[in-house]
């Protein structure tokens, strides 16, 4: 049955449906017409016992055979007068026949009585008997009138074969409709399929595609356009968003590569002037700091690029601890310090005694990271904060430079991207800041006040990400996740 084509099971569960609607009427019909053939029987057996009863009454005995033969239809062959006890007093015919048996003998003495006889030798046809008791000429008697039961029979039987061949007739001609009809309802849906299937993927990118075509009528059809052409769009969004996502990585794989290509350059030349021999004394350590100096950017690069990796794969794992916010803060003020100095500018730290559960070692990366971009691209004194708001808690590094470019707050947390300024890409700085930040269920904003400042807003209750509403209203747009891409050193 599961094999069969949806509009055959159709027809079918049609075909079957009407087929007991059909057959339970034909039944009910042929109940109701035999119940009013023997209406009509009993109808007849009374009025023909009433005549009898009444020629019972004025006529002589001897002459009630005769007059009884006279009074009914010819084809009525059989009427019997009987005394309680079964003698048969007259007869049309057949008075040597038993008609009833001594019980029903009894019950026709108390009441009217209708009964069926089955042919027999005597008889080759059923009746129907009907026995009355009547008294006349102070005497009690049983009035018995037959009618036979073949032509009941006969029309029964004629009926029912004309009740079979119409429902047969009713019942393909039926089918032949609903086949029609679930064609017909069907059509929308054969519609549907020729349409997608002329869908290619380039379709499916195109955002002027016309969708497929949709019932006016707001039922399963219609409902299922609608599904289609929204499950269609979403496929296309998806294919956009893969093929931006497959650009990007390409483009990052691309500037990770221009990134790694050069101090391995610096680093095959200062190999190979080591090698040469003609490098020595204080050139030869200077080669090899140069060489130790690009070893340790190529393994910051790696490290970070893994970082991302992971993060972009939401793999980041994290090992949360109890942090002091001034302890933290302190701690990366004093890793800064020695280069500030060397720079005539000064790190203060602002924070509370707040707590909060985090990644210690990731947290100090990303505070490292803005506190190192502070100290290269800015200018001025520092300043490190940490407080807390309400469930939140708020870590900021800000200085009094010029703060960021325009162009550069266009896509700060890009990877890699490019400045009209410099030529050149940015890096990977504040991508993993926002990717730690994030690890942690918090947001990242930027923001120029008197310098550039960036904020982490990261929560009290792990459980609990942030979402851009909850931020102070003073801090500014945090980053979207389609801005979450990559990021700048």
């Amino acid at each position: 049955m599961n094999r069969l084509p949806i509009r055959w099971r159709l027809t079918l569960a049609f075909a079957l449906a009407l087929t007991v609607v059909l057959t339970a009427v034909g039944a009910f019909l042929h109940f109701q017409l035999s119940s009013d053939v023997d209406r009509e029987i009993e109808r007849d057996l009374r009025t023909r016992a009433a005549q009898l009863s009444g020629l019972l009454m004025r006529e002589p005995i001897s002459a009630l055979p005769t007059a009884a033969a006279e009074q009914l239809e010819p084809d009525e062959t059989i009427a019997q007068i009987l005394t309680p006890t079964g003698g048969v007093v007259a007869a049309t015919a057949y008075a040597d026949v038993r008609l009833l048996t001594r019980e029903q003998l009894r019950d026709a003495a108390l009441g009217e009585l209708f009964v069926d006889r089955p042919g027999d030798a005597r008889l080759d046809e059923s009746l129907r008997v009907l026995a009355m008791p009547v008294h006349a000429r102070d005497e009690n008697f049983i009035v018995v009138v037959t009618d036979s039961l073949d032509e009941r029979a006969q029309t029964l039987a004629s009926t029912l074969g004309v009740e079979i061949v119409g429902l047969a007739a009713a019942l393909a001609a039926s089918c032949g409709v609903g086949y029609w009809v679930s064609g017909l309802a069907l059509r929308p849906v054969e519609d549907l399929r020729q349409r997608a299937a002329a869908i290619s993927g380039d379709d499916l990118a195109d955002a002027e595609r016309t969708p497929l075509p949709v019932s006016p009528v707001v039922d399963e059809i219609g409902r299922l356009g609608l599904t289609l052409n929204d499950m269609l769009d979403r496929i296309g969004r998806a294919q956009a968003a893969q093929r931006e996502a497959l650009q990007q990585q390409r483009q990052f794989l691309a500037d990770a590569s221009h990134q790694l290509r050069t101090p391995l350059a610096i680093i095959k030349a200062e190999v190979e002037l080591a090698q040469s021999g003609t490098t020595k004394g204080e050139d030869l350590d200077a080669a090899m700091t140069s060489i130790g100096e690009e070893t340790d950017r190529l393994s910051r690069l790696t490290e970070q690029l893994l970082l991302l990796a992971a993060a972009d794969e939401h793999r980041l794992s994290l090992s949360r601890e109890p942090v002091e916010l001034s302890d933290l803060l302190e701690e990366m003020a004093e890793r800064g310090r020695g280069r500030a100095q060397l720079q005539g500018r000064m790190i203060t730290v602002a924070s509370d005694e707040s707590t909060i559960s985090a990644d210690r070692q990731r947290l100090e990366y990303a505070l490292g990271n803005l506190v190192d971009n502070a100290l290269m691209h800015g200018a001025g004194d520092m300043q490190l904060v940490g407080k807390r708001v309400d469930d939140l808690v708020e870590l900021q590094v800000r200085d009094h430079g010029s703060g960021f470019s325009q162009e550069y707050m266009a896509h700060p947390f890009v990877r890699f991207a490019p400045t009209a300024s410099t030529g050149r890409g940015t890096g990977l700085g504040l991508a993993i800041v926002q990717a730690i930040t994030e690890a942690h269920g918090g947001v990242v904003s930027l923001t120029n006040d008197a310098g550039a400042s960036v904020t982490l807003w990261l929560p009290i209750d792990p459980t609990r990400p942030v979402a851009a509403s909850d931020t102070a209203p003073s801090s500014p747009a945090t980053a979207t996740d389609q801005e979450r891409q990559w990021s700048s050193h």
